[in-house]
């Protein structure tokens, strides 16, 4: 049975590179037919083909969310929000409460706490969370998943050897802290393996409805590695139970089980670093206010120079982490070396993150044609400037995220949300692009969309199939109840989602479904 369908009356952006806007559209079979006016679609009218009248709504090739972790952000979904609060005492109300109604024994799990919205400014250390409970192991993960906080029963199960990197130490005793890289290497893969398959699979489409009610219609599924040991092949073998377009990033350093899989590209959070907000990001120079710190490299350039090579060399597409300048030399240089010994022209190799670049790193980015994958929500939701005035200083801080000099100099950049860091939700990537706080480094709107488009689907070789509204691309389309190229720029994000297609069908939101913006 054919799948047929007209759309009139919609402001169209194509998000093609000639900038086409247009009113009417074709769909047949999940494939785009024709783009125009409504006279253009006289063929089809007269075949009986249905007709959708949008009223006037925009009509947008579906968003590309081409950094985020599916199996996390479900598992997130599944435990507590502290993303609310504003006090350890708020952090601890929600775990007195989950207390009372989990059984005795389980897991309390609880994420997105963001230490610089806390009074405190820190998370809460292993002897307060065992004030709060000593029934339950209990784990508090920050915002950003370089850092977490357990109790001591949680510190118990998971047995952590000492003198790991990472674990805070005072008096011989945990704090119940523990950052990169004992966080990555220990603490979140023996999480990982308290869920069973099942669960992950579940919470994994409930996290893409949630990303389709933002418009999301393909998803880079950055999965396994120390984050969850075995979920790159999990998810492999059930892409297809999912209700977006998925393209698989195989999280590990495993060339041979990545090639086995039939993927071609590997890596993601292959974590190169941490995180500013953890002091654990690499740099050249020491953290302003911590002068003995510059931050973990967690391998040596010998380990990532031999890495990045044979991955190259087996043909694929390489992306690791890489938040800070001292982390970007390290792969940047490793790349530069395996293009020089095995030049490719076309290997669309990524840096994710690159928060803090030098300017020099970013003109060899443009001229190896390494892409940055980057997350301008994290702007909104994470950056606080004065905080970062004082860990970065001011020269570093002007080179944050630094869009418009990296767009200038010909890097390609895709879009991101690094899901569950931040909500699947490319719009409010947008405006964080969009209104920049550092000025010089904003963008405009039209290319803050191409992060999330047509420069996303560049990112994953999928130029020709997604990313702009053209005739013989497939038709992921989002339908918006405003214009983002006419709205004032601080009223982007707030746009409204009417509707998603995939593959030309409309997606039916389960009706228990969770919203990720309630």
């Amino acid at each position: 049975m054919q799948n047929t369908f007209i759309m009139l009356h919609a402001n169209g952006i194509s998000m093609d590179e000639a900038a086409t806007r247009f009113t009417a559209l074709a769909v047949e079979n999940g494939i785009i037919r024709a783009v125009g006016s409504k006279e253009d679609m006289a063929p089809f009218m007269d075949m009986g083909w249905p007709v959708h009248d949008l009223q006037n709504q925009t009509l947008m090739p579906g968003f590309i969310d081409t950094h985020q972790h599916t199996v996390l952000a479900g598992q997130v979904m599944d435990g507590l929000d502290f993303s609310p609060a504003t006090c350890l005492d708020d952090i601890f109300q929600s775990i007195a409460e989950a207390a009372r109604t989990i059984p005795s024994g389980e897991w309390i799990m609880g994420y997105s706490a963001n230490d610089l919205n806390l009074r405190e400014l820190r998370l809460p250390t292993r002897e307060e969370l065992d004030r709060v409970c000593t029934t339950h192991p209990v784990l508090v993960v920050q915002c950003s998943w370089h850092m977490c906080s357990l109790n001591t029963m949680a510190l118990d199960i998971f047995n952590l050897p000492s003198g790991l990197e990472g674990l805070d130490v005072e008096n011989g005793q945990p704090t119940g802290i523990v950052r990169d890289p004992g966080a990555l290497t220990h603490v979140f893969p023996a999480l990982s393996r308290q869920r069973s398959p099942e669960s992950k699979l579940a919470s994994c489409r409930r996290a893409a409805f949630s990303a389709l009610r933002r418009g999301v219609t393909t998803m880079h599924a950055l999965e396994g590695g120390e984050y969850g040991p075995g979920d790159g092949v999990l998810f492999a073998n059930n892409m297809d139970s999912m209700p977006v377009h998925m393209v698989l990033w195989n999280q590990v350093m495993d060339i041979e089980e990545t090639v086995g899989l039939g993927l071609p590209r590997i890596g993601g959070c292959i974590c190169a670093d941490g995180a500013i907000d953890c002091y654990t990001a690499a740099f050249f120079e020491p953290y302003t206010n911590q002068p003995e710190n510059r931050g973990v490299l967690n391998f040596t350039q010998e380990e990532m120079d031999t890495f990045i090579l044979r991955a190259h060399e087996a043909g694929l597409q390489i992306a690791i982490h890489c938040e800070t300048d001292r982390s970007i030399e390290q792969v940047l240089s490793a790349m530069e070396k395996a293009l020089q010994k095995s030049p490719r022209k076309d290997h669309r190799h990524r840096i994710e993150h690159v928060e803090v670049p030098t300017y020099d790193q970013i003109d060899r980015m443009a001229k190896a044609g390494i892409i940055a994958s980057m997350q301008p929500a994290f702007l909104p939701c994470l950056v606080d400037m004065e905080d970062y005035r004082q860990r970065i200083g001011d020269d570093r801080l002007r080179r944050l995220h630094p869009y418009r000099t990296i767009l200038d100099a010909g890097v390609k950049v895709c879009g991101g949300s690094d899901c569950p860091v931040t909500p699947h939700d490319p719009l409010m990537g947008v405006q964080g692009a969009v209104l920049h706080p550092v000025e010089s480094e904003r963008i405009s709107v039209v290319e803050a969309l191409r992060m999330f488009t047509c420069d996303a689907a560049f990112s994953s070789f999928e130029e020709n199939l997604r990313g702009s509204i053209e005739p013989g691309k497939v038709a992921d389309l989002v339908v918006l109840d405003a214009d983002p190229l006419a709205v004032s720029p601080d009223a982007i994000s707030g746009i409204r989602v009417v509707r998603a297609y995939v593959d030309g069908k409309p997606v039916e939101q389960p009706r228990d479904g969770p919203d990720s913006r309630s």
